[in-house]
């Protein structure tokens, strides 16, 4: 590593959520548990992350949009409050984001059973003023979007040069850059490196799509986001980190210019992981290393991560767990949660209950002796599951869940006998379609990215997610 120039940390998607719109109710409890986030205890996470931050040897705070909930006043004059606070410390930048000006039109708050939508909001044109003296009064370049947000850049220290990008909009639909936005950052790039300075940025989406959002997004959208990826690499802007998928993630492509570029994708406060990455700037890097809240205080009780970790997953445990003991108003209530509605949550109780007590028991020695009678012999390894026989199937799933949140915190080495059975299970679906000659391309194109998702969920893929040097 050659000089060291200055040290950052950088937090995304606090999705800050004023308790004066409700945290109780029937309405309430069926939002905060449809979600990964922590809603009610958001000023706790916000708050904790701050104070780690402050205790931390960290120069300046990047914070990487979604500041407020749903873009409502009140949670973001709260959250400014709380960075003026911080800004006491030392410097803070941000940029905003879809849910810092309600995207949807849909701002809600909760009183007992119902759900009200007579919330004030701050506007898209707004959140520029609002949030001034948080970068861009240090600005020394803008960019105004046709949305007129903010693109701005900042010099926190001689030999570097921020980028705080606003992608929310390219102008034809999707998030990105219009033409003349990414001039703009083009041009900008080639000025600081006249300066001689370090170049890196900030946006809110995440660019690379792991092989999970590949099943999810079209051929479009994959080949949009790789089309980015490249402009910036060939530009030589090396590195940009990234919120919105509140996953965990480092990414490194080359292109077929012999450029590379990275993406550090960081996974959301406000929710499991909780994670704040601390990033030392060289003339030829970064190094970035991820610490994790560990615990954090909301109205005078202490919460974990395990607390964050079980409320990720509770939205499917409960599911099940409600099924399986025949808890009938909890399981229509989180099914309902997922937007089903009432009929639809009865109706699906009638045939899953049955399914989803059996998967409750199941264990791995039981779902390979099902799998290799369908398959012949042929789906799991035997002795890869007598070896993990009485681990349970909801635990993996539940497991491969939170690794795709915190980037396989939990590695499983390839060649184990949980690596093994993982991923041959994950294998079988498109196994059994192409063994029974289904030609549906687009049913062989989202198993084949489930297939090939697997192996990363067990290793973490190529890079460490939490740790690692980006070199330039």
């Amino acid at each position: 590593m050659s000089n060291l120039l200055t040290k950052f940390a950088i937090i995304a998607d606090p999705h800050y959520y004023s308790e004066t719109l409700g945290n109780s109710g029937k309405a309430y409890e069926r939002r905060a548990g449809s979600d990964q986030k922590m809603l009610a205890l958001s000023r706790g996470t916000v708050l904790a992350a701050l104070e780690h931050i402050k205790n931390s040897d960290a120069k300046f705070l990047l914070i990487a949009g979604d500041l407020s909930n749903d873009g409502e006043r009140v949670s973001h004059e709260e959250m400014r409050e709380i960075l003026y606070e911080f800004k006491k410390v030392m410097p803070v930048y941000v940029i905003t984001a879809t849910h810092d000006w309600c995207c949807d039109g849909n701002p809600r708050r909760y009183e007992g059973d119902n759900i009200y939508h007579d919330v004030e909001t701050v506007g898209v044109n707004e959140l520029h003023g609002f949030y001034k003296d948080f970068g861009p009064d240090e600005a020394i370049a803008e960019f105004h979007t046709h949305q007129d947000k903010v693109s701005y850049i900042v010099r926190p220290c001689e030999g570097v040069s921020v980028f705080c990008l606003d992608d929310d909009q390219d102008g034809i639909g999707s998030s990105g850059y219009s033409d003349e936005h990414f001039g703009w950052i083009k041009e900008q790039t080639e000025e600081a490196k006249k300066r001689g300075d370090v170049v890196f940025g900030m946006q809110h989406h995440h660019l690379f799509l792991t092989e999970f959002d590949r099943a999810i997004n079209g051929k479009d959208s994959v080949e949009h986001r790789i089309k980015q990826v490249t402009k910036f690499a060939d530009i030589g802007f090396p590195v940009m980190f990234t919120g919105h998928s509140h996953m965990q993630h480092i990414r490194r492509v080359e292109t077929e210019k012999g450029n590379h570029f990275y993406e550090i994708n960081v996974g959301s406060i406000s929710g499991y992981p909780a994670p704040i990455c601390y990033c030392d700037v060289f003339e030829n890097g970064i190094d970035i290393k991820t610490e994790h809240l560990q615990k954090f205080t909301h109205k005078g009780k202490e919460y974990t991560n395990d607390y964050l970790k079980n409320h990720a997953t509770a939205l499917f445990s409960d599911i099940i767990k409600s099924a399986a003991v025949n808890e009938k108003d909890k399981f229509l209530a989180v099914v309902e949660a997922i937007g089903l509605g009432a009929e639809k949550a009865s109706k699906i109780r009638t045939f899953a209950r049955p399914v989803l007590k059996w998967l409750d028991k199941l264990t791995v020695k039981k779902a390979a002796r099902i799998l290799n009678f369908i398959s012949f012999g042929k789906a799991i390894d035997k002795k890869a599951a007598k070896e993990i026989g009485n681990v349970k199937v909801t635990d993996m799933i539940f497991g491969a869940f939170c690794s795709i949140l915190d980037g396989s915190l939990i590695k499983h080495e390839e060649g184990s006998a949980y690596y093994t059975v993982f991923t041959q299970a994950l294998a079988f679906p498109l196994r059994l379609i192409k063994k029974l000659h289904i030609k549906n391309g687009g049913l062989i194109r989202t198993l084949t990215h489930i297939r090939n998702a697997a192996p990363e969920l067990m290793t973490g893929g190529p890079l460490d997610n939490n740790n690692w040097f980006c070199e330039f």
